[in-house]
């Protein structure tokens, strides 16, 4: 499931605890704007998508759901 491969990067990588796949990242402090860049480069390599500079706006990626449906509705996805 997506969602979960999401979840368990980002848990990985930051050291935190995400309990719900709808908690807000951003706000919760689990990304900042250096831990975003590193969410978007795995994002883009574990699922082959290339994402628009004009898209990367923080409410495609403030959750782990918000992940999941930006990289589902990539035009670029294989999955």
């Amino acid at each position: 499931m997506m969602e979960e491969k999401i979840k368990n990067f980002l848990e990985k990588e930051t050291g935190s605890k995400i309990s719900n796949y709808k908690d807000n990242l951003i706000a919760l402090g689990i990304l900042d704007s250096f831990s975003m860049f590193k969410f978007i480069d795995f994002l883009e390599k574990e699922f082959e998508v290339e994402f628009d500079v004009e898209n990367l706006s923080p409410e495609n990626f403030n959750s782990v759901s918000s992940a999941a449906e930006f990289v589902k509705n990539s035009s670029t996805s294989s999955l």
